[in-house]
This record gives C-alpha cells, sequence and structure tokens, in this order.
C-alpha cells in the first residue's frame, strides 16, 4: 500500500503531499458519493420494472384463465340445456299432451274390443273384460310415466350443476343471462321462443365478456408497439451534480 504524508498548503485551502501533488479531497468524496447515488437507483428501476413486468405477465395469464373458465362453463351451461330439451321432448311425445293419450286410448279400445269379440260370455261379463283391460293399460301408462319423470332428474341436476357457476360471475349480465335460460328451461318447458331468445342474450353478453380488455394508456392508438412489446418510462432519479471545490483548487 502507497502512503503519502500530507501537510496544510500554505498558499490555500487545499492538502498538499510532500511530493508535490495536490488532492482535493472534497471533489473526490462527491465524485464517489455520486457514483453510488447514480448505481442504487439503476438498481432501484431495474427492480421496480422487473417486478412491473413479472406483475403484469401474471395479470394477463390470470385473466387469459378465468375467460377460459368462463367459456368452458357456458359450453356446459348449453350442453345441459340440450341434453335436458332432448329428454323433455322425449318424455313429452309418449307421455304428455293429446297425442299420447290418444294413443292409449286408441290401444284401450283395440285391446277391449278384441277381448269383448272373442268372449262367449254375457254383456256385462264383456263389459267388465273391456274394462280390464283399461285398467292394466292405465295401471301400466302411470309406472311407465313415472320412470320417465324420474329420469328427468339426471338432465335436470346437470342443468342447475352448470348455471349456479355462472350465476356467480361478476361479469355484466352473465348471472342474469344464465339466470334466464335456467328459468326458460325449468320454467318453462316446451316454449322454444323463451329459450331462443334466452340463449340469444346469453351468447351476446358471452361474447362481450370474453374479449380481451383493450390497452390502457399511451399504448393505445396508432402509435401503439406491436403485441407483445411496451414502452417502459423510466423517471429521471438521478439529476445533475454539482462538485463544489474548496478555496484554490483548479
Amino acid at each position: 500500500m502507497l502512503s503519502l504524508e500530507v501537510g496544510q498548503d500554505r498558499s490555500g485551502g487545499n492538502l498538499r503531499g510532500r511530493c508535490g501533488v495536490v488532492i482535493d479531497v472534497n471533489s473526490e468524496l462527491l465524485t464517489s458519493a455520486a457514483s453510488a447515488a447514480g448505481a442504487v437507483a439503476l438498481v432501484f428501476v431495474g427492480g421496480w420494472d422487473n417486478a412491473r413486468r413479472t406483475r403484469k405477465a401474471e395479470a394477463r395469464k390470470d385473466a387469459a384463465a378465468d375467460r377460459a373458465a368462463l367459456e368452458a362453463q357456458a359450453d356446459e351451461l348449453v350442453a345441459a340445456v340440450l341434453a335436458l330439451k332432448v329428454a323433455g321432448h322425449t318424455h313429452d311425445q309418449f307421455f304428455a299432451g293429446w297425442q299420447a293419450k290418444g294413443r292409449l286410448a286408441a290401444n284401450w279400445l283395440t285391446q277391449g274390443m278384441t277381448v269383448v269379440a272373442f268372449s262367449r260370455r254375457d254383456v256385462y261379463a264383456k263389459a267388465l273384460a273391456f274394462f280390464s283391460v283399461g285398467d292394466r293399460l292405465l295401471e301400466r301408462w302411470d309406472r311407465d310415466t313415472a320412470a320417465s319423470a324420474a329420469g328427468l332428474a339426471a338432465p335436470l341436476s346437470r342443468l342447475g350443476a352448470a348455471a349456479a357457476p355462472l350465476m356467480r360471475r361478476a361479469e355484466p349480465g352473465i348471472a342474469a343471462a344464465a339466470e334466464a335460460v335456467y328459468e326458460a328451461a325449468v320454467g318453462h318447458h316446451g316454449d322454444d321462443d323463451r329459450m331462443a331468445q334466452a340463449l340469444e342474450t346469453f351468447h351476446a353478453v358471452l361474447r362481450t365478456a370474453l374479449e380481451p380488455p383493450p390497452p390502457r394508456g399511451p399504448l393505445a392508438g396508432p402509435g401503439a408497439p406491436p403485441a407483445g412489446r411496451e414502452r417502459v418510462a423510466v423517471p429521471a432519479l438521478v439529476g445533475p451534480v454539482v462538485l463544489a471545490r474548496t478555496p484554490g483548487s483548479k
């Protein structure tokens, strides 16, 4: 290590070594302090920018995952509505409406008249046999109707499970539209116009909710950079440094 003896210069306020070199102590200290402050500021700005980029990337990732979950929930709701519609129409075709009851009456009449035609008993016995056929047909009809109605429990449960998470969504219009679809499917079964209107409204609000948010701030507009790149405005944290010299320094 090089050691210099330093003494007070009589001609001024600087320090002069025995070798005749003038050392400006105040200038060196200020220069070192300014360099250290600049390095700390650059480290701070770099860390702040990296943290900001990380937060924005995580926010975009979470938003994309939430949109994917919403789309999956909407697909399940539509599939549940179609499953219930098919099951309900099948039940109505065989066990509900005047057509189904007309087929039951025609079957009763055909079988009852066949029994009466081949019976050799008196009129009272023939009438009793005719109504016995109807009683058997009605009993079987009731069992088949109950079994078909019980089969609607599965698609109804699926519809309820599909509509429940959508009714808790915070996006504008999603919860109300999902509830309208559920009400049209359960409370107004067979009203195809109401169901079509409810599904149309649901698809409209879903399309809006699935659109990615537009860029905000100065990035929006014709001068915006390409996708995946962004401008970063770094504040000027380090201003000009003024070095103070002692009297007599050059």
